[in-house]
């Protein structure tokens, strides 16, 4: 093999799914890697929605965005929702707003995986995206081992809207990497409608 082969593998695109340097689709996936990927075709309902199943290349990708420090995967991802959000014509909101994370938490990842990809997302869709509005006001324990019922114990009250008046009267797109319980981000959506948002729809990556 000559050295520019090895330098092209080298310093080539990386899948998300699997971290091989093959060519890659849109979203930053390989071809294998896009096969393996489950779509979830129905949807809770018209403020529910959630792409992928949490499985396999997914399930890896946002693995290494959180815990790997692949903070360029939040681009790729905002792709992907954003092609998903045309597709679907889901248009009814004014602003975007990520699901926090605990300052400490957040201090010891060094950056909010939902932060970047909302961000880059707003820049996509030309809307507004809305940082701080709303904080993760209690540290809760992790919710790996909880059950449905544990986890909205867990996190209840956790939650603080602090700019009011950034959301009154507004439709808010909440972002999100995965939703299990749904205890995260209903209790969320509950403190937005509570302090005057008009509208919340749920927009996550995958479920489990």
């Amino acid at each position: 093999m000559s050295i520019n082969k090895i330098l092209n593998l080298l310093w080539r695109e990386r899948c998300m799914g699997c971290a091989y340097p093959f060519p890659l689709n849109r979203y930053g996936f390989c071809r294998e890697c896009e096969g393996r990927i489950i779509s979830l075709e129905s949807h809770i309902d018209a403020e529910h929605f959630h792409i992928f199943k949490y499985d396999g290349p997914v399930k890896d990708a946002i693995h290494r965005l959180k815990y790997n420090r692949k903070k360029y995967y939040g681009k790729r991802f905002a792709l992907l929702l954003n092609d998903f959000i045309i597709n679907n014509k889901i248009d009814n909101f004014d602003v975007i707003v990520p699901v926090p994370l605990h300052w400490k938490k957040e201090f010891s990842r060094g950056f909010n995986q939902c932060a970047i990809i909302s961000f880059y997302l707003s820049k996509l869709l030309k809307k507004r995206y809305v940082a701080g509005v709303v904080i993760k006001s209690k540290n809760t324990p992790s919710q790996t081992a909880m059950g449905k019922k544990e986890r909205a114990e867990n996190v209840k009250g956790s939650f603080t809207v602090k700019k009011e008046c950034l959301i009154r009267g507004r439709k808010i797109l909440l972002i999100d990497d995965v939703y299990t319980s749904g205890a995260t981000t209903e209790e969320v959506k509950k403190v937005l409608l509570r302090s005057g948002a008009e509208r919340v729809i749920v927009l996550t990556i995958a479920r489990t």
